[in-house]
């Protein structure tokens, strides 16, 4: 039979990283007021069947949370709106039912920042200017064929026919949940009571669903599309592979594919192992190795403890052996440039098959069903020597030092809190910490170290400042002298942008690495937030996303001119990290003065607290120094209000238009030292003020407004 399901769109995003299950005290952002909250946590994920749906896939798996916040009780509907509202880049169409009430087809995040686009189905078009608050209502379109406009978007639609959203909700749907519920480590739901471990499958339509502290509402795209035929495996999916959402993902970025990003073109290669599957050079063309066959026929995830071998999932082979004396010498997709503002200043990322034994866990070999929470890492990880040089024309090259071994690799998250893998990929262009591994990953949990890549892949890092070379595209690789190596892989870095995030440890600061830097996901060539570290106690992770949403915030006052979240967590431990640190924070893209005029506020718990900071025309930058504590930044444009006069019958009227939140004095004077105040107003907009002084004084009268930001 067809199961009637209800959906909803989600809006505003934040992304958080803990070892443990995400608390609601994790969710730095939040919608709406009140002592009651609760939380909203969506997955968009590919279904394992596409029946009717002609859908494209979502571009990344994503699993991410927003926080609400109200007073009483609420619905889902009521939560959902509100947060939808409150961010630009989630969009979502739906349908309006007399019967079943709010209903949602589609469901879309602009990864990159640049906003909504729109929707389209190959015959009809619907544009950004067509959504109201991010929503679409009842369109013409056909749900099982809708893609987004911006082909880069976390992006899901359906209706009957194909793989649908899911609503679920804790389990009890009587909220009293501090952490996110719990699915487990069982890929699916368990069709005897619809229960995934804490959470429940929905029975109550958007409309319906109460919303009481402590609840948790969580979307999932269906595993497969609907069959009426009982006999067809498809079917048999369809009923039994429904999934509840994962724990959501650590503060990162999803990874956007592009081919450009890693080489495309064998130059040359001599000394090739010759004995398949190894032999082929092409191998390393591409993307680092996702899934490989070990033995049988079983898809393991490459992981670093467990590097990628033999063949992958099709057949198709992975990796190359190089032998002694042997090189291969590719041509990247892309020029790739020495910029210090990339991680750590590190431009290249090359991947070998290096990687950490374990013990402590039950079970024989390593494999995808290994415990990582209990499973240990041993000494340091194994791997070849291997020598990487670089050029710019394929005949002048810049040797960098041999490296013992390529760092091992990691291709998906592992979700701590389920004790199970996720199907979101690491990111293969994001550069891991180089200094992460100087504390020794040896002793800790396989799960505890992979929380420290922050979203990075894994591999070795190279920065070009060392070749002196402005830029490169070309890229050799040979073993150590009398050995031989193994290649998966070479990647450009991406830059960083605000919505993601990079650790840091005590030993990046001794080695001069003191700076994190987070761009615009619209121009990744700008940055939008710098945060330069004085002193720093452990190993901790920075965390940014862009703010568009203040309802949980005091007023703020003036013209927002650009606004940020900036946390920082102890990556392991629970003991809290001290800091001093400089923040950089771009003001916004339209901004041309000179700094005068700009005020920046920090949020300190109850209010906005003034800091005083320095302004840096060259790139429109402010820079508040010695922060302790980070939290929510603002930086707000004061435009002066111009005051008009009118002579009315018992004075003079005076209009101007206010700085929002902000307390405005209009005073008077007859001899311009001294000033008497007349009227007091503190207006929460910025519509236009109109005030009277009804007892000018006999002959001349100065007139102003002073304002108290």
């Amino acid at each position: 039979m067809k199961k009637v399901r209800f959906a909803l769109a989600l809006a505003g995003w934040i992304l958080v990283s803990k070892s443990s299950a995400i608390s609601l005290d994790d969710i730095p952002l939040w919608t709406g007021s009140g002592t009651n909250r609760a939380a909203l946590v969506i997955e968009w994920n590919s279904p394992e069947v596409f029946n009717g749906t002609t859908v494209p896939a979502p571009v990344a798996n994503k699993t991410l949370v927003w926080g609400y916040r109200f007073n009483g009780s609420a619905t889902g509907t009521q939560m959902f709106n509100a947060i939808v509202a409150a961010n630009p880049q989630l969009y979502t169409v739906e349908t309006a039912d007399p019967f079943l009430g709010t209903g949602i087809q589609a469901i879309g995040f602009n990864l990159d920042g640049s906003g909504l686009s729109g929707v389209a189905d190959g015959t009809v078009t619907n544009l950004a200017n067509t959504f109201t608050n991010g929503i679409l209502t009842n369109p013409s379109l056909n749900p099982d064929a809708t893609y987004p406009l911006n082909a880069g978007d976390l992006f899901w639609s359906s209706d009957y026919n194909g793989p649908y959203w899911q609503i679920w909700t804790e389990l009890g749907d009587g909220g009293g949940f501090t952490n996110s519920p719990n699915r487990g480590a069982s890929p699916y739901f368990d069709p005897n009571t619809y229960n995934h471990g804490q959470w429940a499958y929905a029975n109550f339509g958007i409309d319906d669903l109460p919303v009481t502290n402590g609840s948790w509402i969580g979307f999932s795209v269906a595993a497969a599309g609907y069959d009426s035929n009982t006999n067809d495996a498809a079917y048999n999916a369809f009923n039994n592979d429904e999934q509840a959402p994962p724990s959501p993902a650590g503060t990162y970025t999803a990874y956007v594919g592009n081919p450009n990003d890693f080489a495309v073109q064998i130059v040359s290669t001599n000394n090739v192992y010759t004995r398949s599957p190894y032999d082929d050079p092409t191998a390393v063309l591409g993307r680092p190795t996702l899934k490989f066959i070990n033995a049988g026929t079983n898809a393991h995830r490459v992981k670093i403890v467990e590097a990628p071998f033999n063949v992958a999932p099709d057949g198709s082979k992975l990796i190359t052996e190089i032998s002694s004396g042997g090189q291969i010498t590719v041509n990247l997709g892309r020029k790739i440039y020495d910029d210090p503002n990339n991680p750590y200043g590190i431009d290249l990322i090359v991947y070998g098959n290096s990687f950490f034994t374990a013990s402590g866990y039950s079970g024989g070999a390593v494999s995808d069903a290994t415990d990582l929470n209990a499973a240990v890492l041993n000494s340091a990880p194994g791997g070849h020597p291997t020598l990487v040089s670089v050029s710019q024309d394929g005949t002048n090259w810049f040797a960098y030092n041999p490296v013992a071994a390529l760092f091992p690799q990691n291709a998906y998250r592992w979700d701590d809190a389920n004790d199970a893998w996720t199907d979101e990929q690491m990111n293969p262009t994001k550069p891991l910490n180089p200094f992460i591994g100087t504390n020794n990953f040896a002793g800790q949990t396989v799960a505890s170290a992979l929380d420290q890549f922050s979203g990075a892949a894994g591999g070795t890092g190279f920065d070009l400042k060392a070749s002196g070379l402005p830029w490169i595209q070309y890229v050799r690789v040979q073993p150590g002298a009398g050995t031989y190596t193994v290649l998966d892989a070479i990647a450009a870095v991406d830059p960083v942008v605000v919505g993601d995030a990079l650790s840091i440890a005590p030993d990046n600061l001794a080695a001069g690495i003191t700076n994190l830097f987070f761009q615009n996901p619209g121009n990744p060539s700008q940055n939008l937030i710098a945060v330069n570290f004085d002193s720093l106690s452990g190993v901790a992770q920075v965390s940014t996303a862009g703010l568009s949403e203040f309802s949980a915030f005091a007023p703020v006052i003036g013209k927002m001119s650009s606004a940020y979240q900036i946390s920082l967590k102890p990556m392991t431990g629970t003991d809290a990290v001290n800091y001093v640190a400089d923040i950089g924070l771009r003001a916004g893209g339209n901004y041309a003065g000179n700094g005068g005029d700009l005020r920046v506020y920090q949020w300190a718990g109850t209010g906005w607290a003034s800091r005083a900071f320095q302004f840096h025309p060259a790139n429109r930058e402010v820079l508040v120094a010695g922060v302790t504590n980070l939290s929510a930044f603002v930086v707000s444009q004061i435009i002066p209000p111009q005051l008009s006069l009118k002579k009315i019958t018992s004075g003079f009227a005076f209009q101007f238009t206010p700085v929002a939140n902000c307390a405005h004095i209009l005073e008077r004077s007859t001899d311009l030292a001294t000033w008497t105040p007349i009227f007091t107003n503190a207006p929460t907009g910025a519509q236009p003020v109109t005030l009277q002084d009804s007892n000018a004084p006999a002959g001349k009268a100065f007139y102003r407004v002073l304002l108290n930001p």
